[in-house]
């Protein structure tokens, strides 16, 4: 944890942007995390600052890097960006917004490296989710 919160501090600083306790705040309840939605990133502050400043500081996190948005239809989940986790990619169910990581990526990355090697692009960064219906909203479809 300590290594995150000084790289946390080192990104900050390198963008010109002040360390706050707020900003750790948000940090250290992403940290060690499933993805989060802002509901559930404003529970688990518990009240330590206000929601306004929540998303002040998503947002602040978001363009600096520090976290990325997964859209699931018009929703979304917050977690670290891969320079505080180890890379992945996502599952996402449709229908009850269930969300799993998937770590197995070995075949997945090297198609993206492909793909990006013929039209001519380096690859700095990615996202890939899959969305589909979980095998729990597809047996309550059956019925």
């Amino acid at each position: 944890m300590d290594n995150s919160i000084e790289l946390l501090e080192k990104t900050l600083r390198k963008n010109n942007v002040f360390v706050t306790n707020a900003r750790k705040t948000v940090f250290l309840a992403l940290l060690n995390s499933e993805p989060r939605t802002m509901q559930e990133l404003e529970s688990r502050i518990n009240s330590k600052i206000n929601r306004t400043s929540i998303y002040r500081v998503i947002e602040l996190f978001i363009g600096l890097g520090i976290v990325h948005k997964i859209q699931i239809g018009w929703k979304y989940k917050i977690e670290l960006s891969d320079i505080f986790i180890e890379h992945h990619h996502h599952i996402s169910c449709i229908k009850c917004g269930k969300l799993i990581s998937v770590h197995e990526h070995g075949e997945i990355e090297r198609f993206i490296n492909k793909v990006t090697q013929k039209y001519g692009y380096t690859n700095t960064s990615h996202q890939l989710e899959i969305q589909g219906v979980c095998s729990n909203c597809k047996i309550i479809r059956a019925r």
